[in-house]
């Protein structure tokens, strides 16, 4: 008997273009990369990468990683691979990062808005999440500061500091600095998820949070979902010595050893034969294509009635409509007119954002992006203001 399990995260209804997901196609997989990679793997007869592996991580991977990192030009910092921790991705790691740093009835503050799944994460770990708006340079800082002034004490604070998730801006330097002075003051450690730090279009984004920390606050976290292949679960932390520590001590790391061994086995042969450095160049090429295409689209089509700040580097755009509309009740009329995308309250419990939507490009190609900016014009056009 067969079973009809699904076999992979994403679910689009026929004839849709569901701008909503925030993932590569299928077509931009390096499947020839991985291809050489694993033959180089399994003709080496080394059979280390069947075995359970060291807490920190398979020593070889955290060396090529490191040297690939070094030379990122969006990275801009040297890094020893002492400092990295291997995660089955970034939402392992956080959390992870949870047990070791908020204890359940811990207070967490984000960015509002946020990663749409973050808040239920902090939720289901018992955490009380306190959310501080942002404007175009990233969080408010200020309003922060006024509620740690006021007795707020977090355990933790988590951000994505370049190209965010959903708004695709960059927190600026000042400000980078200016939450560090606070986490030292207020003694709080700041998770920083920057899977998006190397999706950089014309422009460098700054440099990661890392490179402002001079008190062991910071704890990045980054994926090879959105550099490689979300298949492979696995991504890295860079932090300090003594909190990489934690980590690799943790009893759930000691338990089964490093987080996805085989495959970070494997990573180390892509970039070791540098495939992954010539498979992230691919990346934002493209992606910077397909976000010109989006932005030609939208320009076209709604002109000056919506507002958003054009990307350079990430997944996503983020609209804002007129006075009044409501982009969850928008959702059912556009996905009858065969295109989808995630509503702005998605990514606030607040609320706050019903005028917004959130976009990626990522998913699609250019002539189907352009085509769901059409169809998401038709049904806003038939939508009226109540």
């Amino acid at each position: 008997m067969r079973f009809d399990l699904p076999s992979v995260l994403v679910s689009i209804k026929d004839g849709v273009i569901d701008l909503g997901w925030g993932h590569p196609s299928s077509r931009l997989h390096p499947i020839e990369a991985i291809r050489m990679a694993s033959e180089k793997l399994l003709a080496s007869d080394d059979s280390t990468p069947l075995q359970y592996g060291a807490t920190q991580g398979f020593g070889p991977f955290l060396e090529s990683l490191s040297g690939f990192l070094s030379r990122q030009p969006a990275y801009g910092i040297p890094v020893d691979p002492r400092h990295l921790f291997l995660t089955a991705g970034a939402s392992q790691g956080l959390d992870l990062a949870c047990t070791l740093y908020a204890p359940a009835g811990s207070t967490v503050v984000v960015e509002e808005p946020t990663y749409f799944v973050i808040e239920k994460i902090f939720r289901d770990r018992g955490l009380n999440v306190v959310g501080v708006p942002t404007d175009s340079q990233g969080m408010l800082v200020s309003e922060l500061e006024n509620l740690l002034l006021d007795g707020l004490k977090p355990s933790i604070l988590y951000i994505i500091p370049a190209f965010q998730n959903p708004t695709g801006l960059c927190l600026s330097n000042d400000r980078r600095g200016q939450l560090l002075s606070l986490a030292n003051k207020f003694d709080f450690r700041i998770l920083a998820d920057e899977v998006y730090q190397l999706i950089h279009f014309d422009e460098l984004p700054p440099r990661p949070f890392l490179a402002f920390d001079e008190g062991n606050r910071v704890i990045s976290f980054g994926s090879f979902s959105k550099i490689l292949a979300p298949g492979l679960r696995t991504g890295w932390i860079h932090a300090a010595p003594e909190i990489i520590k934690k980590f690799s001590d943790a009893a759930l790391t000691f338990s089964g050893g490093g987080f996805n061994h085989y495959s970070s086995a494997l990573i180390r042969e892509v970039i070791d034969l540098g495939l992954l450095d010539t498979h992230v160049s691919v990346l934002r090429e493209e992606y910077s294509v397909r976000s010109d295409a989006m932005h030609q689209a939208l320009q076209l089509y709604f002109g000056k009635e919506i507002e958003y700040t054009r990307p350079s580097g990430g997944y996503y755009f983020w609209l804002t409509f007129p006075e009044g509309f409501d982009s969850d009740r928008l959702l059912t009329s556009a996905e009858k007119a065969g295109v989808s995308y995630r509503p702005g309250n998605a990514f606030s419990e607040s609320g706050k954002f019903s005028r917004q939507i959130r976009l990626a490009y990522t998913l699609f190609e250019v002539e189907e992006l352009k085509e769901g900016i059409s169809r998401l014009h038709e049904a806003y056009s038939e939508y009226s203001i109540e």
